[in-house]
């Protein structure tokens, strides 16, 4: 009988990938936690998959899947913060940091005129590992907390330039070299959706249509063999 560990590395991984498949897990951290990103100790509203119970197999899978487990997992953070003042650290101790590829980073706030980038301290190595980030500031009530007063069109303007800029200040970090794309479509509930992402590869006509003659051809060697 053949051990699972006998099989090559390049299939068990193959047989993680499948196993795990990709997943989405919510994060919410409490309204004074402004410290992480992705805090150690943070509610978790959606429960694990079954598969990821096989992690606690032995050692040797933990060590081999867990990675795979992670990337193939998106991570939405979302963080309750007073007047736009963000997380100042990435990861803070958290043992997932170092598997993390897609992150979604939602930021609810009064309001976002305080956003700035020289108060995140974001290290360039915990950015270099994502493969996609998206950035989302959400303001429900726009109020002006200090002067009781609602916040008017340009004062949102001037909180989506903000996120922007500040999304460029990530961009530029990111090892992949992504585009910034904005999602408009909730800008006018008050969210401003911002993805750094790299885009995906369209096959010209050329090569489109080399790979169907291929199909083709292969189609047609395999009924001239049954033919035969």
């Amino acid at each position: 009988m053949t051990n699972f560990f006998d099989l090559p590395t390049e299939i068990r991984l193959d047989i993680y990938k499948n196993v795990f498949g990709t997943g989405r897990v919510v994060f919410s951290t409490s309204r004074s936690d402004t410290d992480s990103l992705l805090p150690r100790a943070a509610t978790q509203p959606v429960s694990c998959c079954r598969s990821s119970q096989l992690l606690a197999v032995c050692k040797t899978i933990l060590e081999e899947a867990r990675p795979i487990l992670y990337a193939g997992t998106t991570f939405q953070v979302v963080s309750h913060v007073f007047a736009g003042k963000l997380p100042a650290n990435f990861s803070d101790g958290a043992l997932m940091a170092p598997y993390v590829r897609h992150l979604v980073w939602q930021v609810d706030c009064d309001m976002l005129k305080w956003m700035y980038q020289e108060d995140l301290q974001i290290r360039d190595s915990d950015l270099t590992q994502l493969s996609s980030l998206e950035v989302r500031c959400r303001a429900e009530s726009w109020r002006d907390s200090f002067l009781g007063e609602h916040c008017d069109r340009d004062r949102f303007i001037q909180g989506r330039e903000q996120a922007i800029s500040y999304a460029r200040f990530l961009q530029e970090r990111m090892a992949n070299k992504p585009q910034l794309v904005e999602d408009r479509r909730l800008l006018g509930r008050g969210c401003v959706i911002l993805r750094l992402q790299n885009p995906t590869p369209v096959l010209s006509a050329d090569v489109s249509s080399q790979i169907v003659a291929e199909q083709l051809m292969a189609a047609d060697t395999v009924t001239q063999e049954l033919l035969l």
